[in-house]
């Protein structure tokens, strides 16, 4: 099946989180990096989508690096958190900025989660070093967005990639000040 990316303008543009009381991921989710549709055999082909997801835009980043350093991070223990949903994530060096991409998958993968579901959706994100802080604090926050099962279900049921950007950008993630950028 073809890989059906959102179509909007670029939000690969520099920028950092708000410094105030909530965070969205307007302006590190591009419209580009969501695809729905896909089919992967395997957690690892999987991560392999999300990594040419996470690597186009604007600023392209090397696929292998970010796969490489996603599965560093899967080896350290499941960035699943349940409910047919993975937050795999990784820091990369001389990323400027925090991006995010979204693959929902057709059929889902065994991702070892601790509820024993396998996943369908993964919002990954790659981070600058040297804020983990702020890297921290965005897991946690998505963590919780994700977490709301009317949420999860939106995000299921959304037609095409550009009514999950809406979903995914148009939601106020609870936050501290802390998630401003320094």
């Amino acid at each position: 099946m073809p890989v059906r990316h959102a179509k909007r303008g670029s939000a690969d543009m520099p920028q950092a989180l708000p410094n105030s009381t909530s965070v969205t991921l307007d302006g590190i989710l591009d419209p580009e990096r969501i695809v729905c549709g896909i089919v992967a055999r395997s957690k690892k082909h999987a991560l392999d989508i999300l990594s040419e997801v996470l690597s186009g835009g604007e600023r392209p980043l090397h696929k292998l690096d970010v796969f490489d350093n996603l599965m560093q991070r899967e080896r350290l223990g499941s960035t699943a958190i349940g409910h047919g949903i993975a937050i795999p994530h990784a820091r990369i060096e001389n990323l400027l900025q925090i991006r995010a991409g979204f693959v929902r998958l057709d059929e889902p993968v065994d991702f070892d989660a601790a509820d024993g579901k396998p996943v369908h959706m993964m919002l990954g994100l790659l981070v600058p070093h040297g804020n983990e802080e702020q890297h921290l604090a965005l897991l946690s926050t998505i963590a919780t967005m994700l977490g709301d099962g009317q949420y999860r279900d939106s995000l299921e049921s959304a037609a095409d990639p550009d009514e999950l950007y809406d979903l995914l950008t148009e939601v106020e993630l609870p936050g501290s000040d802390e998630t401003g950028s320094s």
